[in-house]
């Protein structure tokens, strides 16, 4: 049977737990993104059948109104081919992993390293999709028996489905303790959704944390994204000031 979480362990044995999308979540998400597609569709075709009939009562010939007649049909196909493999791309390209319908049940698609998606990988999950949704179901059967609930293009792409946890990870009760500086320059556009809820995690716990333990986890944490995002070491800054240089930047990134 599948688990409902999945552990990812960093080369600084910081340890990310996930908590699976669910059988449940994902066919939400697919019915709610399955019927935005087909509204799509609808409109494309309601829209070309309404040119159509302002061709067939204008007085141009019958082979221009065949001709037109042809185009659109074409057109037609075309449009709700490109928007029925375009949909999940385009959204899973941009929103990180993520579709209305995915929005809507909370979840995202990530790469099995805890990494956001890349496009390569949206565009591996997406081909394989019609095996997985329109052959059988076979999506369906494989996520029922993988460990990871993952669908054949899941596996194809090396990515997994997860649930979000944004009310987990409230920010509300982390109060600072370093200045801010408001013209940092550092690129945080590589920290994925998951590092920030564990910088989140450890930030609104770190009081309760033992004198002991508190800097040894901070400089684990501190190692992991300095080689994340390549920024070299200054011995002038502790290693929970950087931390909370992070979290700064990624919240007026989430702002802008």
């Amino acid at each position: 049977m599948p688990s409902s979480d999945y552990s990812i362990s960093t080369p600084e044995n910081v340890d990310l737990h996930l908590e699976l999308a669910g059988f449940g979540n994902r066919i939400l998400a697919c019915l709610v993104d399955s019927l935005l597609s087909l509204a799509a569709i609808v409109l494309v075709v309601a829209l070309l059948a309404l040119v159509n009939l302002a061709v067939s009562l204008s007085p141009l010939p019958s082979s221009s109104r065949n001709l037109v007649t042809g185009l659109s049909i074409m057109l037609g196909i075309l449009t709700s081919f490109a928007i029925l493999f375009g949909y999940y791309i385009f959204f899973e390209g941009i929103w990180q992993g993520q579709t209305p319908g995915k929005n809507l049940a909370h979840i995202r698609v990530i790469e099995r390293n805890g990494q956001p998606v890349s496009w390569p990988a949206v565009l591996i999950r997406n081909f394989v999709r019609v095996l997985d949704q329109y052959v059988l179901l076979l999506g369906v059967i494989c996520m029922i028996v993988d460990k990871n609930e993952r669908r054949f293009g899941d596996i194809a792409a090396g990515t997994i489905v997860i649930k979000e946890r944004s009310s987990e990870f409230s920010t509300q009760n982390i109060v600072l303790e370093f200045p801010v500086n408001q013209h940092d320059t550092l690129d945080i556009g590589r920290v994925s959704p998951q590092e920030y809820d564990l910088l989140v995690s450890y930030l609104r716990r770190r009081q309760k944390i033992s004198q002991t333990q508190r800097p040894i986890i901070a400089k684990q944490l501190e190692d992991h994204f300095r080689q994340k995002l390549s920024e070299p070491d200054p011995s002038e800054q502790s290693a929970e000031a950087f931390l909370e240089r992070i979290f700064s930047l990624y919240q007026a990134r989430a702002a802008n």
